[in-house]
């Protein structure tokens, strides 16, 4: 009996439980409806999607190398009996760098052109001899097997003067190697070796090396979606490149390399600038920021970059419908320049959320503020080659 008058009152407290539950949950969830439905909407500006005629332009961060570096060694081991340049003197192609001993190379030299003289006497002297075996033949004084003699002996020392002529000019090569001359016109590094050392071929560091400075070029790459329009406007000629320089001054060169693959690892190609530098203010290995023209663009569709957002299938805009509800809309980003996101996905006039977006959800209501309900894209200023960027950055 005890057992089962607690089972009823257990039953009854669930009972009661409920009930209040639903008494109270219940009008709560319909005030939340309630709340949800007569929400304001949200207060947002708003632009509108423009057309321009835009220079297609792509900015980058690149890196000074010289044109041309030629890393000086040594043809020959040999004491440094001279050294003619300063470090970081402007040489001439042709000029003299170094003097090496050439004491031995003068001496195989001597060597080999008396060996020669020696053998020319004796092949002139074999000469004589065929001349005459060959007169005695005739007469029937001497065999003709002893003018076949003659005129061998004459053929292996002709072979043999050929030769001490070779080592001649073998020893000729290695006394012009005793001197060093500067193989192209650039700017001496810094000296590896003093007077009195030993220059050795199998030296891991050069003697010195030359860089060249003028012209000068710029290594950079340039992300793969950009190759297409690049490659047109280097078919229609050349491809103006422009740098900011010491100073602030924008400096223009021309595109000089593209490379004929792309890297898969980090979907970009590199390329490669040569800029002018008589005076000498770029120097290898500073860093560069680039922005190559590509040509023009007709008519593209440009909004201010701050109303572009970006979600989990990409970047979109809240376009702002005639029933001042809100619609996402993806869009592809092209590149920002001169201030502005130039986009493809959208059609010209389309009116934006500017700023206030952080809260929106497709379809929510917004209310746009009067004063840039229809304020247009700014107009974009005059080109300059600094105010660009790729579309990945």
């Amino acid at each position: 009996m005890e057992l089962k008058n607690k089972r009823i009152a257990a039953t009854l407290c669930l009972i009661t439980a409920g009930a209040g539950l639903a008494f109270t949950f219940g009008p709560f969830q319909d005030h939340r409806v309630a709340a949800a439905a007569t929400k304001k909407p949200l207060l947002v500006s708003a632009t509108l999607s423009q057309t321009r005629d835009l220079p297609i332009e792509f900015s980058a961060h690149g890196h000074l190398v010289s044109m041309n570096q030629v890393d000086v060694r040594p043809q020959l081991t040999g004491t440094i009996l001279g050294i003619h340049f300063k470090e970081g003197e402007d040489l001439r192609a042709g000029q003299l760098l170094f003097t090496l001993d050439a004491s031995d190379a003068s001496a195989q030299l001597q060597r080999s052109e008396a060996l020669a003289a020696q053998i020319q006497a004796q092949l002139a002297d074999a000469r004589r001899d065929f001349s005459r075996a060959t007169e005695m033949a005739k007469a029937n004084f001497i065999a003709p097997s002893a003018v076949d003699t003659a005129a061998s002996k004459v053929d292996a020392l002709q072979a043999q003067l050929r030769a001490a002529q070779a080592d001649i000019g073998l020893a000729r090569v290695a006394l012009a190697h005793t001197r060093i001359l500067a193989p192209i016109s650039a700017k001496a590094g810094a000296l590896s070796v003093r007077s009195g050392s030993l220059a050795q071929t199998s030296a891991a560091a050069p003697l010195v090396t030359l860089a060249q400075l003028d012209p000068i070029g710029v290594e950079f790459s340039l992300p793969e979606q950009d190759l297409s329009p690049l490659l047109a406007a280097r078919a229609q000629g050349p491809v103006v490149v422009t740098m900011t320089g010491p100073g602030g001054q924008v400096l223009q060169g021309q595109l000089s390399f593209i490379n004929n693959t792309v890297n898969p690892d980090t979907g970009t190609i590199n390329l490669k600038a040569v800029f002018p530098n008589r005076q000498q203010l770029l120097w290898p290995g500073t860093f560069a920021p680039v922005t190559v023209r590509a040509g023009f663009s007709r008519g593209a569709v440009v909004l201010p970059p701050q109303a572009l957002l970006e979600g989990p299938s990409g970047r979109f805009v809240y376009a702002v419908g005639a029933d001042g509800k809100v619609s996402a809309k993806p869009v592809t980003l092209l590149r920002v320049q001169q201030e502005m996101a130039v986009v493809t996905g959208l059609p010209s006039g389309e009116r934006v959320v500017l700023e206030g977006a952080n809260n929106l959800r497709h379809g929510m209501p917004v209310l746009v503020a009067a004063a840039a309900a229809s304020a247009p894209v700014a107009a974009p200023p005059a080109v300059s080659p600094g105010k660009s960027s790729e579309a990945g950055k």
